[in-house]
């Protein structure tokens, strides 16, 4: 137990259970790709941001890429705990 914060350890354990860690992967990817279509920038490996002004193609596909992966790994994880 930590003390003075009243919370047990064990109460955060779900999220490093293996179960439930492709549920936080497909929740953090569909947030994300929330937030980069609100902002109008994209996060990509190698050459930093994307903005939807300047590069509309490679923007969207971006966006795409991240909502596939959070529905990717969302089902993965109702594909385990359904058997």
């Amino acid at each position: 137990m930590i003390h003075g914060s009243g919370w047990d350890i064990d109460h955060y354990s779900y999220l490093i259970d293996q179960q439930h860690r492709f549920l936080l992967i497909g929740i953090v990817l569909l947030v994300m790709t929330a937030v980069f279509t609100l902002s109008g920038e994209t996060l990509e490996r190698y050459h930093g941001f994307v903005s939807r002004a300047e590069e509309p193609k490679r923007f969207w596909w971006d966006v795409v890429l991240y909502f596939l992966g959070g529905l990717f790994f969302i089902g993965l994880y109702w594909y385990q705990n359904s058997n």
